[in-house]
C-alpha cells in the first residue's frame, strides 16, 4: 500500500478531482487553505505570499499510486508547455500497516 500526497495550487482543484477519478481514486482526505513557504515560492494567502494550496492524502494499492504519479507527471508537462507554472507536489510513501 502507498500514501500518495499532492500538494497544488487551489486554482488547480478541478484537475486535481479529474487525475484523482481517472486513476481509480475513490477515497482521500483533502485538506483546503494550505499556507506554506516551498520551492515555487510563498502561499500564505496574503499580499507577501499570494495564493493557497490545497492538500491531499490518498493512501492507494500500488498500481493506483503509479498511474496517479503518471498522471500528475502528465499535468506537470502540459503546463510548463503551456508556460505556466503548476505548483504542484506528489509525494509518495510505502506503508507497512494500515488499519
Amino acid at each position: 500500500m502507498k500514501r500518495v500526497e499532492l500538494i497544488f495550487d487551489e486554482s488547480n482543484e478541478a484537475e486535481m478531482e479529474m487525475i484523482l477519478r481517472q486513476c481509480g481514486v475513490e477515497y482521500y482526505t483533502r485538506f483546503h487553505g494550505v499556507t506554506g513557504v516551498g520551492q515555487s515560492g510563498a502561499k500564505l494567502g496574503n499580499s507577501t505570499g499570494p495564493g493557497i494550496n490545497s492538500f491531499i492524502i490518498a493512501y492507494v494499492e500500488a498500481d493506483s499510486a503509479t498511474r496517479l504519479i503518471a498522471a500528475v507527471d502528465r499535468f506537470m508537462e502540459v503546463c510548463r508547455q503551456n508556460d505556466t507554472s503548476p505548483a504542484t507536489r506528489c509525494i509518495v510513501s510505502t506503508i507497512e500497516e494500515f488499519l
